[in-house]
């Protein structure tokens, strides 16, 4: 409840310190000592039963409008079922009674990081104290039939849910989906409790990321000058003497250390040796060969290149 509350708060754009107010108000009635107590002792007794849905969803009513906030019908109608299927979706994708008591130590955890101070962070550990005494206290066969119980009493609640069918956790009949092939499915599933605005909105920072971050094969190409050619189009072969000055402008500075030499432009292959008047004919005559002979393989292999 308290997730839904925070998260209308903040779009309708709420001052800050009205939102605190809210927050802190509802957090105090909905975690008072007494009513917790009032509600784990009632399910000690032989004849305990069940709070139906109408009584549950008039409690939840006055406590969320316990502060300034007020609900229509309709407002509350849309809080109840966010609510519900929210809950009922995170004990869907639990597989232990255990996960009951995990799951609800993450909705106070996080409870805990609205707009925290130190009342509330002490109302928060005590009410972790109280439901820890009550579990442990319960013997296996009990806890699963708390946990068994939960989930009976949510089967009846299938509404369509914006957010949980953006995340394909829901589909559109409203029932819940099994496997979902997205790889932040898992971490939703081992985090179930966690306020799910908040992570669905992390979600959407790092895909919103992701598409802004360049394809380096598109990055490559653009540094280079390269255009892919429209379909049945014969490639042209590349001129040499270009491809290589292109080359050089776009990476000299990045994969070649600058040149020591403050005379020297662009990035430098291979450091040639200085000639010297003593260098034989016959030495330069081989030196010109085999540098013609590699022009003319590095002119054929560029002509080749597609």
């Amino acid at each position: 409840m308290l997730y839904v509350i925070d998260q209308r708060l903040k779009a309708q754009q709420i001052a800050q310190d009205k939102s605190i107010q809210v927050i802190h108000d509802v957090t105090t009635v909905l975690l008072e000592p007494k009513f917790i107590d009032s509600l784990l002792n009632g399910s000690k007794h032989n004849n305990a039963q069940l709070l139906t849905a109408e009584h549950c969803k008039f409690m939840l009513n006055d406590i969320a409008t316990c502060s300034l906030m007020r609900l229509d019908e309709q407002s509350m109608s849309k809080l109840w079922n966010l609510m519900t299927v929210v809950y009922k979706w995170q004990l869907f994708v639990s597989r232990h009674q255990h996960h009951l008591l995990e799951i609800t130590f993450r909705h106070l955890e996080a409870v805990n990081r609205l707009y925290p101070d130190a009342k509330r962070h002490m109302l928060i550990d005590f009410t972790k104290n109280t439901l820890l005494d009550f579990w442990n206290a319960c013997g296996e066969e009990v806890q699963m039939s708390i946990y068994q119980t939960n989930r009976a009493w949510l089967q009846c609640f299938n509404t369509k849910i914006s957010l949980l069918i953006r995340l394909g956790f829901q589909a559109m009949d409203g029932s819940f989906i099994k496997e979902v092939d997205q790889e932040y499915f898992a971490d939703f599933v081992q985090t179930a409790g966690d306020n799910i605005y908040v992570k669905s909105a992390e979600q959407q920072q790092r895909e919103r990321v992701r598409e802004r971050e360049p394809n380096s094969i598109d990055q490559l190409a653009a540094q280079l000058n390269i255009h892919s050619s429209s379909s049945g189009e014969d490639l042209q072969p590349i001129n040499a003497r270009q491809f290589q000055q292109q080359f050089e402008q776009a990476f000299g500075s990045v994969l070649f250390d600058e040149p020591s030499s403050t005379s020297s432009t662009g990035c430098e292959f291979v450091q040639l040796q200085p000639t010297t008047p003593s260098s034989s004919s016959s030495e330069a005559a081989m030196a010109m060969s085999r540098g013609a002979a590699l022009n003319q393989n590095l002119l054929d292999l560029y002509s080749k290149m597609s």
